[in-house]
């Protein structure tokens, strides 16, 4: 039992690291790397800032909706102190696959500084987790209106919506009464984290001259969101790579497009997760603030 608990991170690791290689391997040998090169070359930088403002914006959104739910366990944080947290955790989702990730990190931080009850804290962030899946799903939805290829019945699509988002209240309602004080202002920012990071793919699309039919692109985009949720790979690099492609051919798109879409959204969360080295280093920074106002 010892040596697998010793084992499991670095299999973790292997098994990431060789996906994500798999994965990539693939796609470079069914895709046209050297056109993908030259629509990088040819995108308009200002349109990509863009891109990457939006994906800061939803990031704020994301690090203001685990700390509602930590609020809601009792934990008071300022929005500074929880936000460099939050940057931490994504370094470590981002680059380093391997241990407890960026979750459990920030778990086993807040439980060792603010002695805080870890099944109150595991149980914000898979609520944290649910929230963002929902967003996903409806967005989704109701892109998927706008995709007569399909052959789905737009009522379908409504009333899957509906009844689902119903569920997902009343699971809340009945599981988890000590977070329904905060559903509303959550899973508005959770559709807030969304809405943002599809802002942000579209600013993509323009960058690299797309200026119509958004849409087929953007349901793939929340397809390999999807994906990206499971942790088979490094930052989801190489599954969205994976869905773009094959999803290209589905809808009869442009799949060097694709690919080079996904690749940028992946250099933008890259980026973005970067100032997170900083406290890895100077862990102690953490400390700062610590109560809110």
């Amino acid at each position: 039992m010892g040596i697998w608990t010793k084992a499991w991170p670095i299999l973790k690791v292997v098994f990431k690291l060789s996906f994500t290689i798999a994965a990539l391997t693939w796609v470079v040998y069914n895709v046209d790397m050297s056109a993908v090169k030259t629509i990088w070359k040819n995108s308009d930088p200002l349109m990509l800032f863009a891109a990457f403002i939006a994906f800061f914006i939803s990031q704020i959104f994301a690090s203001t909706r685990i700390r509602s739910y930590f609020l809601a366990t009792g934990l008071k944080l300022s929005e500074w102190s929880n936000y460099k947290l939050y940057l931490l955790g994504m370094f470590y989702n981002m680059f380093l696959p391997g241990g407890v990730g960026g979750d459990g990190y920030k778990i086993y931080y807040l439980r060792k500084a603010h002695h805080a009850d870890t099944r109150k804290l595991i149980l914000a962030t898979l609520l944290d987790k649910a929230s963002g899946l929902w967003a996903l799903c409806v967005i989704s939805l109701v892109l998927l209106l706008k995709l007569p290829q399909l052959h789905i019945p737009s009522i379908w699509i409504c009333l899957l919506m509906i009844v689902g988002t119903i569920v997902y209240y009343l699971i809340y309602r009945i599981g988890f009464k000590s977070f329904l004080s905060s559903f509303v202002t959550t899973n508005a920012k959770a559709m807030g984290v969304q809405l943002c990071q599809v802002l942000s793919v579209v600013f993509t699309l323009y960058a690299l001259g797309i200026k119509e039919s958004h849409t087929p692109y953007l349901v793939l985009f929340m397809v390999s969101s999807l994906v990206a949720l499971f942790p088979l790979t490094i930052g989801g690099l190489g599954a969205r790579e994976l869905v773009f492609m094959y999803g290209a051919e589905y809808y009869a798109l442009d799949a060097q497009i694709g690919v080079a879409i996904s690749l940028f959204f992946y250099v933008i969360s890259a980026l973005a997760s970067l100032p997170g080295l900083y406290f890895v280093f100077y862990n102690k920074s953490l400390e700062d603030s610590p109560l809110a106002d």
